[in-house]
């Protein structure tokens, strides 16, 4: 007995040391990123300020994040049932955690279409998968623009061309602290490719995700989201930030809206008794090239594949909830590590909800959302 409560003491105390560490590695680095935004940005001072509390927030949040990962590791784990015959899109598949996705989609034998703005690279994709040994399952490519709201338009038409139904979307595409620039359609691009896009090819394949889902087993669709829309809100008075852009800011209010999203489209599904269940997933701090345009890329560089999940890691929560049979009756839930979790209180919100709902038809030009069906 004591020889157990020591070695929990020292189990505990390393836990807490590994916790210190992080947090003074996420003030360190809040605190470089402020340094740096002061000296050498032309932001006049109260945006620079802002921008320096955003940052010492997603700090602290990426560090518990890690810290929370680790923690519950041995939750990150997903069935991975046989499902010949069923067809899944992913966008963004061709590189990244979607890539790692899209392979473990094909080794539960399902045919996956992978979305994304180059061909070329989705067919790359495609090969390396299959150079790996995974030889279940038919993988398709399909041209796919996020940034562009009409190639969202022609990718869903061709899709209704060449399918019949639609048993998983994974709406996987995305960027993250991007410089300003806006979309040919002329929304703030983060907002467009993580957000407002996957609204419209959602609407546009709800057809084939009708026929998808059956009372026995329900169509899925799977917005991954991020631990970043905990800190997140909704400027609907600036939705682009184009005044005063702060980067993390955009990408935090893309992610939240995302999580809103998941939650009324559930219960516009469970009013309309469709058979279509919906789930926002938060994937990991995960080693991808999301991270090329942060600071924390560009000067720790070194350190990431030391603290952040591997691809397969972090795609292992967004297959969880595209086939495991364990979440089939928990729709508009937010998932991270393999398992439901707490969200921003905004999400809460019914207010908030619909007003965002209503902006996005707009934005989409969209009269209504089940115009399709």
């Amino acid at each position: 007995m004591l020889q157990r409560s020591y070695t929990n003491r020292i189990a505990y105390l390393g836990r807490r040391k590994i916790k210190n560490m992080l947090l003074l590695f996420g003030s360190t680095c809040a605190l470089v990123a402020g340094i740096l935004i002061y000296t050498k940005s032309r932001k006049n001072w109260p945006l620079v300020f802002h921008e320096i509390l955003y940052e010492i927030k997603y700090n602290v949040l990426g560090s518990k994040g890690l810290i929370i990962d680790r923690l519950e590791a041995r939750y990150n784990k997903t069935d991975m049932p046989r499902k010949t015959g069923k067809i899944a899109i992913v966008t963004g598949g061709s590189r990244g955690i979607g890539a790692t996705v899209v392979k473990m989609l094909l080794q539960c034998d399902m045919e996956v279409i992978i979305a994304c703005r180059a061909p070329a690279a989705g067919e790359k994709a495609i090969r390396e998968i299959r150079k790996s040994g995974v030889n279940d399952g038919i993988a398709k490519v399909y041209e796919l623009d996020n940034a562009d709201l009409n190639s969202v338009r022609r990718f869903a038409d061709c899709i209704k061309r060449d399918y019949s139904r639609i048993d998983v979307l994974v709406n996987n595409a995305g960027i993250m602290f991007t410089p300003y620039a806006e979309t040919k359609d002329g929304f703030e691009q983060q907002w467009a490719i993580n957000y407002l896009s996957h609204f419209l090819l959602t609407s546009l394949l709800l057809p084939l995700l009708k026929n998808g889902g059956s009372p026995s087993e329900c169509a899925r669709v799977v917005n991954v989201s991020s631990c970043a829309h905990l800190v997140g809100i909704i400027n609907f008075e600036n939705i682009n930030y184009k005044e005063q852009f702060i980067t993390s800011a955009a990408y935090a209010q893309s992610k939240l809206a995302q999580v809103m999203f998941t939650k009324s489209l559930q219960q516009l599904f469970t009013e309309k008794q469709l058979h279509i269940k919906t789930y926002a997933v938060h994937p990991g701090i995960v080693n991808t090239d999301l991270f090329n345009d942060t600071l924390l890329s560009k000067y720790f560089k070194w350190l990431l594949p030391l603290i952040f999940k591997t691809p397969t890691e972090g795609a292992t929560p967004i297959v969880y909830a595209a086939v495991s049979k364990s979440v089939e009756e928990r729709g508009g839930i937010y998932i991270s590590n393999c398992k439901e979790s707490p969200v921003n209180p905004l999400v809460s919100d019914a207010s908030i909800l619909d007003r965002l709902f209503e902006l996005s038809l707009k934005q989409v030009r969209l009269n209504d959302f089940f115009q399709e069906l």
